[in-house]
């Protein structure tokens, strides 16, 4: 039955409206508008020529219904504030676009209860497949995807399955440049910074903090008959705060010339401590971050920082998500290398200890058990 013809006003344009003006069949219309290469150019054309006079926008969800799949992917990460997760979102989307999907975002603050949440939203949205960004790992979550055969891929923390993929990011190599690059400034003693996104989350064994802790650890062992000495100092709280009080309790326990933080924002608050008491970054000392994100080329010094790619990461998760998605490939382990980016953050160690800045720099304090890497 051909369709009723509309009133004015009665609503936007259908696929009918722009047939009839294009005069061409509906299935035409559609094909040129889900981008398809089987139609004659001439005929192309006059179809998107009605689709701009007419100002049409498809319908998705009738287009769903007809191919029985959305072009719908979920992407859940961590924190949208943080620069590394923001940055990751916006490559999966620019990638996911050129493909002809859709983006449904939603975020956890680190919290497995949100993750658990945010998973059953997803599967509520019907999306194709869901793309996992997040420090945090839930158990539950894991078992939802499984449960409902919902493709899906995650940044470090996946168990690959027939539906799960898991993207493995290079942390031992990046941690290991970055100790390599200050070893052969000619630093011996390095701290490292950490930071717990809350002060509940703290006893939380998140993955991607682990693997970067244990990776300065081997890298320092690696390089202790060079007499390399190390230490650690963690706060919990958001990046920048917790960098802020990591530093001020590092400086008063111990005596480095080099630090390196778990992630930038991290850093940031770090380079902000010391620069608020007087220190030099990096003649005094030298500082490195982890993720590269973009606030490094405009900080003051620019930040030295390991760079996990993101504009690749977001291919990779989105290719093999639309792989498991359309063609029902199985999941898949996807090992992504990093790098380190030398900026201006980092130089060789002062010629003399800074006994003078410590002993006027309004920090004090007892060295703390257990913070001192063996």
């Amino acid at each position: 039955m051909a369709p009723r013809s509309r009133r004015r006003g009665a609503g936007p344009p259908n696929i009918y409206d722009v047939a009839k003006l294009a005069k061409v069949s509906t299935a035409t219309v559609s094909a040129v508008v889900n981008g398809q290469d089987k139609v004659e150019a001439g005929t192309r054309r006059r179809v998107q020529a009605a689709v701009k006079k007419l100002h049409y926008e498809p319908n998705l969800y009738a287009s769903n219904l007809a191919r029985g799949r959305t072009k719908l992917l979920g992407l859940i990460v961590s924190d949208v504030v943080n620069p590394f997760f923001s940055e990751i979102a916006q490559c999966i989307r620019q990638e996911a676009q050129t493909r002809n999907y859709e983006i449904a975002l939603s975020s956890t603050q680190f919290s497995r209860a949100d993750l658990v949440a945010s998973v059953r939203r997803m599967i509520g949205l019907r999306v194709a497949g869901v793309a996992i960004m997040t420090t945090e790992r839930s158990e539950q979550a894991v078992h939802l995807l499984r449960h409902y055969r919902l493709p899906a891929i995650f940044e470090d923390v996946g168990t690959v399955s027939h539906t799960i993929s898991n993207v493995r990011i290079d942390y031992e190599g990046g941690i290991f440049r970055a100790v390599k690059y200050l070893v052969d400034l000619g630093h011996r003693r390095i701290l490292f910074v950490r930071s717990y996104p809350t002060v509940s989350s703290e006893g939380t064994h998140f993955l991607s903090i682990r693997l970067r802790t244990q990776a300065f650890e081997r890298a320092v062992l690696h390089f202790k008959p060079e007499g390399v000495q190390a230490f650690k100092v963690t706060c919990p709280g958001p990046g920048p705060k917790a960098g802020f009080q990591a530093m001020g309790e590092a400086l008063s326990r111990y005596e480095f010339t080099a630090a390196i933080a778990i992630a930038d924002p991290v850093a940031l608050g770090a380079l902000r401590y010391l620069q608020q008491r007087g220190y030099s970054v990096p003649r005094d000392i030298s500082l490195v971050g982890f993720d590269n994100s973009y606030l490094c080329d405009y900080l003051t010094p620019s930040l030295t920082s390991v760079n996990i790619p993101r504009d690749k990461l977001g291919r990779m998760v989105v290719e093999q998500l639309v792989r498991q998605v359309e063609e029902q490939a199985p999941g898949a382990a996807l090992p992504l290398e990093t790098e380190l980016i030398v900026r201006e953050s980092a130089t060789r160690p002062p010629s003399k200890r800074l006994n003078r800045i410590r002993t006027s720099g309004a920090v004090s304090g007892k060295r703390k058990a257990g913070d001192r890497s063996k």
